[in-house]
């Protein structure tokens, strides 16, 4: 029941991870917070913004997918959470 359960979670979380990466590479780029995150992370991994002028998209969509996953997770850890202390309560 636990693989069921544990299969049913990474489903869940990468249908909605990327559903919300879509919607934000559909955002357009002029969307402030955007080009600042890629090009802060960029900078994190040493890359220089200005040299690799082509990899900023690349990188910005890579940036948006691994934000989106770790969003879902959360989103999905906190479902079950919720689920489990309703079933527990329920019991009570």
């Amino acid at each position: 029941m636990k693989l069921v359960r544990y299969g049913a979670n990474m489903l869940a979380t990468v249908v909605i991870g990327f559903a919300l990466s879509r919607f934000i590479a559909s955002l357009p780029y002029e969307f402030p917070p955007l080009p600042a995150l890629i090009a802060l992370v960029m900078r994190k991994f040493g890359i220089d913004t200005v040299t690799n002028a082509d990899d900023i998209e690349t990188v910005g969509l890579l940036v948006i997918i691994v934000l989106s996953l770790v969003a879902a997770a959360l989103i999905v850890w906190l479902l079950n959470l919720a689920f489990h202390r309703w079933r527990v309560a329920r019991r009570s």
